[in-house]
C-alpha cells in the first residue's frame, strides 16, 4: 500500500522474494511525506516493487519491505520520520521467527530527501533499517534488495544520477497524473533545503515530456501535472526551448495529436522566474489550467532578501497584477513562513497586508524551522515558538474569512468540474476541480469519475463548493 502523507493532491502475507526476484510473492508498504514529487517518487517505487512481484499491503504489520519515503523540508517531517522508526522497530521481534519458517527478515527502508542528507546516519541510529537510497537512486532499490537476499550487510545509497522514465509507475490516481520534467533547484532560498537533497537542476528534453503525455493519454489520463521544484526555469538544453513554449507546444499537441488530456497543471513556480510570456501562454492556451501556485514566502522586503528571494514585493505584486488581467478567473495560491529570524512585528504585518491586497485563492503557511545545508540556520532561530504559532494562527485567520468570501462568490454561476473521485464525506457524491482549482462537491455515481462536466454552484464551504450538475461536458 502507498500511504500519502503529503498536502498534495494530492494519496497478503506471503514471503519476501528470494533475491529480490519476486518468485516467492511477498508485499510491500510505502508511507510517503512530503511534496507531490515525494508522492510521484512512491508510485515509480511502488511500480518497481510490483515488476518484482510484491503486491500492496494494507499495514506495515503485514508488509515484507517497507519504505518510508522522507521530506526534509520541514524539521517536523523529519521527527516523524524517526518517530515512525521507533514504531517500527517492534516488527524486528517477528524476524527470527520468519527465519525459523524458512522466510526472509522484514526489509526496511527509508528513501527520499532525509535518506539523502542522513543516510549513513539514519543507518547508526536505526539499527532496524536494512537499506537507505537518496533521491537520485530511486532505480537502485531491486539490486538493493539482491543484495540484502544475498547476505549483505545495511546498503546505503546516495549516488548523483536520475532517471526520468516512469513507464512503470503505480499510479495512485487514474484520471490525473504527474510528470517530473526537472529535478534540482539553483535558487539556494537561505531556509531551504532542497539543493542539499535534490541537488542542482537536470532537464528532461521536450520530446521526452510530450512522448509521456502521449502515453498517459493512451491509458485514459485526464489531467497531468508538470512537476519541478522551480518549473519555469525549465529548458530543453538541446533545442532552447523554454517553459512558455513547452506549454505552447503541449497544448498544440494536445489540440491537434493527443487526445483524452484535458488540463496541464504546473507545479511550482518562482517568482523570479515568472516571465510575462509564461502568463501569455496561460491566458492563450485552452488545455493549460488557468490556476498559479507561486511561493511568495513574505510580505516584508526585508525579510525577502534574507530569504533570498531575489524579487521584492512591488515586483511580487506586479505579476499578480498581470496575470489577473491576462487569466481570465485565475486562481492564485501561495507558500508563507513565519516566524523567519529576525522578523519583527512589522515585517509579520506586511505579510498580512500583502495577503489581503492579493485575495489568494488558498494558500500553504509554516512556522519557521532551521535545517542543516542552509544559510538561514547561521542566523539563529530568533524568534519564540509561541510567537511563531500566535503568527501563524493569525495569518490562517487572516486567509479563512477571505477564502470563505471567494467561496461565496462561486455561488450561482456554472462551472465545468472534471470528476477525479468520490466526495471524501460520502460516496453518493463525487468530487472534482475547475480549472481553477476549486474543489467541488455534487450528487453523482462513479461512471462520471474520469468525465468534464458543468456543475452550478449552490453554496459554499470552508474550503470547497457545492454544486448541481446540469449537463455532461466530454
Amino acid at each position: 500500500m502507498l500511504e500519502n502523507n503529503s498536502r498534495c493532491t494530492p494519496q497478503c502475507t506471503d514471503s519476501l522474494p528470494v533475491a529480490g526476484t519476486g518468485k516467492n510473492g511477498g508485499t510491500f508498504w510505502i508511507h510517503t511525506y512530503g511534496c507531490q514529487m515525494n508522492v510521484h517518487d512512491s508510485e515509480i517505487y511502488s511500480g518497481q516493487l510490483r515488476r518484482l512481484g510484491l503486491t500492496p499491503a494494507e499495514t506495515p504489520e503485514q508488509a515484507d519491505v517497507i519504505l518510508l519515503n522522507t521530506c526534509s523540508v520541514r524539521e517536523k517531517a523529519e521527527e516523524k520520520l524517526f518517530s515512525e522508526l521507533g514504531r517500527l522497530r517492534r516488527l524486528r521481534e517477528l524476524d527470527e521467527a520468519r527465519r525459523q519458517a524458512g522466510k526472509e527478515p522484514i526489509r526496511i527502508g527509508v528513501t527520499g530527501c532525509i535518506a539523502q542528507q542522513r543516510g549513513e546516519q539514519i543507518i547508526e541510529r536505526e539499527s532496524s533499517v536494512d537499506f537507505v537510497l537518496g533521491t537520485r537512486a530511486i532505480r537502485a532499490l531491486p539490486s538493493v534488495l539482491d543484495a540484502l537476499a544475498g547476505g549483505q550487510e545495511a546498503q546505503v545509497v546516495t549516488e548523483d544520477f536520475i532517471d526520468f522514465d516512469a513507464s512503470d509507475a503505480d499510479r495512485l490516481d487514474r484520471v490525473r497524473a504527474f510528470v517530473t520534467i526537472m529535478e534540482g533547484c539553483n535558487n539556494y532560498c537561505s531556509f531551504c533545503i532542497v539543493p542539499a537533497t535534490r541537488g542542482l537542476e537536470i532537464y528532461r528534453t521536450g520530446d521526452e515530456i510530450i512522448d509521456e503525455v502521449r502515453g498517459l493519454s493512451i491509458r485514459g489520463y485526464r489531467e497531468v501535472t508538470l512537476l519541478g521544484q522551480n518549473v519555469n526555469s525549465w529548458t530543453d538544453k538541446s533545442t532552447g526551448l523554454d517553459f512558455p513554449g513547452l506549454l505552447r507546444r503541449l497544448d498544440e499537441e494536445l489540440a491537434e495529436d493527443i487526445t483524452g488530456v484535458e488540463r496541464v497543471r504546473f507545479l511550482t513556480s518562482h517568482p523570479k522566474d515568472l516571465s510575462p510570456s509564461l502568463i501569455k501562454e496561460m491566458g492563450r492556451c485552452s488545455k493549460i489550467a488557468k490556476h498559479l501556485h507561486l511561493p511568495v514566502q513574505s510580505g516584508s522586503d526585508r525579510i525577502l532578501r534574507e530569504m533570498n528571494r531575489h524579487y521584492t514585493r512591488r515586483d511580487y505584486l506586479r505579476i499578480v497584477e498581470r496575470l489577473r488581467g491576462t487569466v481570465d478567473r485565475v486562481g492564485l495560491s501561495t507558500d508563507l513562513i513565519v516566524g523567519f529570524p529576525g522578523e519583527t512585528d512589522k515585517d509579520f504585518e506586511a505579510t498580512l497586508e500583502l495577503v489581503s491586497e492579493v485575495d489568494y485563492d488558498s494558500f500553504y503557511s509554516f512556522e519557521y524551522s532551521p535545517r542543516p545545508d542552509t544559510a538561514a540556520l547561521s542566523y539563529g532561530d530568533t524568534l519564540p515558538p509561541e510567537i511563531k504559532r500566535q503568527r501563524l494562527v493569525e495569518l490562517q485567520e487572516l486567509q479563512r474569512c477571505i477564502q470563505a468570501r471567494k467561496n461565496r462568490e462561486w455561488e450561482g454561476q456554472t462551472v465545468e468540474v472534471l470528476v477525479d473521485g468520490y466526495s471524501r464525506k460520502t460516496r453518493d457524491d463525487v468530487s472534482g476541480r475547475t480549472s481553477s482549482n476549486q474543489i467541488v462537491n455534487f450528487t453523482g455515481d462513479g461512471k462520471l469519475i474520469g468525465t468534464l462536466v458543468d456543475v452550478q454552484i449552490i453554496r459554499s464551504g470552508a474550503h470547497s463548493l457545492y454544486g448541481e450538475i446540469r449537463s455532461h461536458s466530454r
